[in-house]
């Protein structure tokens, strides 16, 4: 049975039956985790993953045969299938692929699709973009531009007024080239960007911390990297081509404009990698070469840059490297995977409190592997099933979702809470043990804390209207 104890307080706390109803997260840099587990893990995997604020896990798989649909499944957060949903192609001769899923601040499930033409050298007819809502309907479909203009999708992003832009190929003034595409909330088309400036084929586009979109591309033959910055209604800010990087780079911005690019060294042997700023207006700042092979940048709350990649262009496993804004480095971990040897790197992402996550395979699991903010090592996450992450996601309440043929749920076994004040509302879940240490709960807020056990080390502080919601049996 849980204990609260020497427990200093202004109001009592409150037990309670927690619903799976995830409130909004604060930012609690003060977390501290040892080792993590596979909390569950069942089918249907899949090759996108996203999840609502409810805490509800969306999947989408798709089916390469003719008249084959993309079929979206939902579970709750303790991985029950609560349904399939699919559109009910029957072209038969043409097939619909998954590649990319999102959420709004409604809950409902944005899919982004590619059509294609023929079974056995199928082409590229369309691009495709759905909405469900969080119950499996299909709210609406857009098919554009047309029917087959051999375009496709690569990704989608939603703001805070659930927009949604959408990143693929697309045919323009210039023929098949970059092209993001915006939506509004009802899934009819604001504005429209073609690439008239050489960045190559879409590759990836992110949100800046300053609240424009960065666009990667990367050339369909040859050595070449290219990027392009849009504001949100659609006018280019900058771009830049004919990047020479042998390995497809990444880029990523800070709230105050400014813009890290990472692109391989173009050396003969032992090529690492290069790190660049570039300020508001795209004009060079500062230029590092590292040995470490990195290909992937984030940009932290503090705006600094975290690289991932591999610890050299020989070396297989997990490295990670922090730059200051102003070019020196912080730390770096070229072990960052401890015992194992990480191959197929994914994606990177950051936590609320700059912690780092890479999605790998190491080709007989699908895994992630979390790098704490000041370097040092986090844990490895080994997931059976599957040789390769397709996708994951970071929740609020620390637990990371996963999918590849497989998908699953990892959560830290123990986590330590302490020395903060928490004004907003708070979820916080592990495998085994919280422990609070020093904790203020001020402005109305409800701290929820689901494990098995939760014990107190020193005083929680609980001031008139705030709440402790505790749940002994975990996510219901």
């Amino acid at each position: 049975m849980n204990s609260l104890k020497n427990t200093i307080m202004k109001e009592k706390i409150m037990l309670e039956p927690l619903l799976c109803t995830i409130l909004l997260f604060s930012i609690i840099p003060f977390l501290t985790m040892a080792q993590v587990n596979v909390a569950w893990s069942n089918y249907p995997g899949g090759v996108a993953l996203a999840t609502d604020q409810q805490h509800g896990i969306f999947t989408a798989n798709w089916d390469y045969n003719p008249g084959g649909d993309i079929t979206l499944t939902k579970r709750s957060c303790n991985g029950n299938v609560l349904w399939n949903a699919t559109y009910d192609n029957t072209d038969n001769t043409r097939h619909e692929v998954v590649t990319w899923l999102e959420t709004d601040s409604q809950n409902n499930c944005l899919v982004s699709g590619t059509i294609r033409s023929g079974y056995s050298n199928p082409v590229n007819a369309a691009s495709l973009l759905m909405k469900y809502d969080g119950n499996g309907n299909l709210l609406w479909r857009n098919v554009f531009e047309s029917s087959f203009e051999g375009s496709y999708t690569t990704k989608i992003l939603v703001d805070n007024d659930n927009n949604i832009y959408v990143l693929g190929l697309g045919s323009g003034p210039n023929g098949l080239v970059t092209r993001v595409k915006k939506f509004d909330a009802n899934g009819v088309a604001i504005w429209t960007y073609y690439d008239t400036h050489g960045i190559g084929a879409p590759k990836n586009f992110k949100f800046t911390r300053d609240g424009f979109l960065l666009v990667s591309g990367r050339g369909i033959t040859g050595n070449i990297n290219g990027y392009l910055k849009l504001n949100l209604a659609g006018n280019l800010i900058w771009s830049k081509a004919g990047i020479i990087s042998p390995t497809i780079g990444d880029a990523s911005g800070d709230s105050f404009g400014n813009t890290y690019i990472i692109k391989g060294e173009n050396v003969n042997s032992n090529a690492g990698s290069i790190l660049e700023k570039f300020d508001q207006n795209g004009v060079l700042i500062w230029s590092h070469t590292n040995t470490m092979a990195g290909n992937k940048v984030e940009t932290g709350s503090d705006n600094n840059p975290i690289i991932s990649g591999f610890p050299n262009s020989g070396t297989a496993g997990a490295a990670f490297m922090k730059y200051s804004s102003s070019g020196s480095v912080l730390w770096q971990n070229l072990n960052a995977d401890g015992p194992e040897t990480l191959l197929l790197h994914g994606i990177l992402k950051l936590d609320a409190a700059n912690n780092a996550y890479l999605s790998a395979g190491n080709l007989f699991f699908m895994n992630v592997c979390k790098i704490n903010s000041d370097g040092t090592y986090g844990w490895v996450a080994l997931v059976s099933g599957s040789n390769s992450a397709k996708s994951f996601t970071i929740f609020s309440n620390n637990s990371v979702y996963i999918t590849g043929t497989t998908t699953a749920k990892l959560l830290p076994n123990n986590l330590s809470v302490a020395n903060t004040i928490i004004s907003q509302n708070t979820t916080i879940e592990a495998t085994n043990n919280i422990l609070l240490s020093n904790i203020t709960l001020t402005n109305s807020s409800q701290l929820t804390l689901i494990a098995p056990n939760v014990d107190v080390a020193n005083s929680v502080i609980i001031e008139p209207g705030s709440t402790v919601l505790v749940n002994p049996g975990g996510c219901n």
